[in-house]
């Protein structure tokens, strides 16, 4: 009996503490990914896009030459004196500039999204060596894909946005996606940061998902999903792979806002 009114005296705070640890957690916006979990040999027997996110576990096809590849010190060291093409990462990627590779990687993300440039798109001299993922139907076949890449220091993202099917993979850092399945309320140049830290607490309808995706994972993405990004290492390589959606009526990748259904 004395035990039993011991743990019942530890049992009251205690729960209140895991109470406490929850509210914090969900304020934060940091809630569990909940997305499903599939081996890379699944792949194979997808035969039409999936209808809701997936992450890929153990995709190895290009953790060997093109990782070395774009590791800073190889990126920099071959392209730095480049000029790349750069768009602002507010959800209609609608102002362009240009500048070097090295310097674009010294710049620090700040500022609304539609005054922050960030690099992505099909830059094929730095997709040469990049594997594109392969499934078991024709619409992610070698001819039915386009490939975009990108690179990104902290607290860069894109904000909300949709477009068709496709499938995305951190080589290097990591990325902090957030999806809905229909649009949610946003501010199109608000950046993803300051949406994470100051609005995602706030809200009462949550992201249907909210995942972080590392080197070895790939994630499908299906058309018209709402989804914004988070890149969360000082350094980050990732590359999207946009498919044909069948009977879409849209390019590969084209975004719902600058192509409307």
């Amino acid at each position: 009996p004395m035990m039993r009114r011991a743990l019942a005296f530890l049992a009251a705070p205690l729960g209140a503490l895991v109470v406490v640890v929850a509210v914090v957690v969900s304020r934060r916006g940091r809630e569990r990914c909940g997305m499903k979990r599939v081996a890379a040999s699944a792949l194979g027997t997808w035969r039409s896009p999936p209808s809701e996110p997936q992450i890929v576990e153990d995709f190895a096809a290009n953790r060997g030459e093109f990782a070395e590849a774009t590791r800073r010190e190889r990126l920099l060291a071959r392209y730095g004196e480049e000029v790349v093409a750069l768009t602002s990462s507010n959800s209609y990627s609608e102002h362009e500039a240009s500048c070097r590779l090295e310097e674009y990687l010294s710049r620090e993300a700040s500022g609304r999204s539609n005054e922050s440039l960030y690099l992505f798109g099909p830059n094929d001299w730095l997709l040469e060596p990049y594997a594109t993922p392969r499934c078991g139907g024709s619409w992610c076949a070698a001819d039915a894909v386009t490939a975009s890449f990108g690179v990104a220091r902290a607290r860069s993202g894109v904000s909300f946005h949709s477009h068709g099917s496709g499938f995305a993979e951190v080589v290097h850092g990591a990325k902090r996606w957030l999806f809905y399945r229909t649009a949610p309320d946003f501010d199109p140049d608000l950046d993803t940061q300051t949406f994470v830290d100051a609005v995602l607490p706030t809200l009462r309808r949550r992201p249907d998902f909210d995942c972080e995706l590392r080197p070895g994972q790939l994630l499908f993405f299906p058309k018209d999903w709402w989804h914004a990004t988070l890149n969360l290492a000082d350094y980050n390589v990732f590359v999207s792979t946009f498919v044909a959606d069948a009977g879409d009526g849209h390019p590969p990748g084209a975004s719902r806002l600058l192509f409307p259904a």
